[in-house]
């Protein structure tokens, strides 16, 4: 097959991608030498699986996010820029501890890949710990700290049952996803980082328990774009009152920060 017949067979900038990977070419090659031509089979095979909505991520273990690559594998959830606003949100409202003597302890429940961690850990100086009821999301996230030469205490629990630090922030991408909600594109990613009961709106609430229950300074949260309503309510039945939404680049509201340090 030439690359020129190649590019015809689907959306031309992921077609580029994959022959970049598969031929070891860059991008500037391919526009180069249409007339190139080269095994296709697997090239084919990689095309039959996109046509059943098998992620990208997953074929060459790579996703980006924030700008770097990261490593990812089947069974843990694809990073997505839906996420990266939260991570805008986090460094804007975590500049008032930088300066501190005593840097702040950070846990982000349900880690996953640890693409919100490892990029926080990045640009903010700060004591972090993750948790994540998944053994593969832990083994991703520990090649990932590896790449990115960061340091980030891992626990395999729930929620942060068993971690008995002071933490003053907690930040997470939880399930939120309605239960009954089907969506192909998701089919291939696993269900426990993506559905939860309650309109999706289950292990969010729980999160903002845990928080209150610890006494922390503050909680951000992805969320989907439609519990707006239901968390607003929540945060009012539970006395919470400094608390707002923010979006994502789409313009839907898609995370939430509360805040609960009285002295701020």
């Amino acid at each position: 097959m030439k690359i020129k017949e190649a590019l015809k067979l689907g959306n031309r900038s992921e077609i580029e991608y994959i022959l970049e990977k598969l031929l070891n070419k860059d991008k500037i090659f391919l526009h180069l030498n249409p007339e190139y031509e080269f095994d296709e089979k697997k090239f084919l095979e990689i095309i039959e699986l996109r046509k059943k909505e098998y992620p990208l991520e997953y074929i060459f273990n790579e996703a980006w996010f924030y700008g770097d690559k990261f490593y990812i594998k089947e069974g843990v959830l694809v990073p997505r820029d839906d996420t990266e606003p939260l991570i805008d949100v986090a460094i804007k409202e975590l500049k008032d501890y930088v300066n501190l003597e005593k840097p702040p302890r950070i846990a982000e429940i349900g880690i996953g890949s640890g693409i919100i961690s490892i990029t926080l850990a990045k640009k903010i100086k700060a004591n972090y710990i993750a948790t994540d009821i998944n053994p593969l999301a832990l083994e991703v996230t520990q090649k990932n700290l590896k790449l990115h030469n960061v340091d980030i205490t891992l626990y395999l629990t729930n929620l942060l049952d068993g971690v008995d630090e002071k933490i003053d922030v907690i930040i997470s991408n939880p399930p939120y996803v309605e239960e009954d909600w089907e969506y192909e594109a998701l089919k291939h990613e696993p269900k426990e980082a993506l559905f939860a009961k309650d309109n999706g709106t289950y292990l969010l609430k729980k999160i903002v328990k845990e928080g209150i229950k610890r006494e922390v300074k503050m909680i951000i949260c992805e969320m989907g774009h439609h519990q707006k309503e239901i968390m607003t309510k929540f945060f009012e039945e539970n006395g919470l009152k400094d608390f707002y939404f923010y979006k994502d680049l789409s313009g839907n509201d898609r995370g939430f920060v509360v805040k609960l340090d009285k002295k701020r």
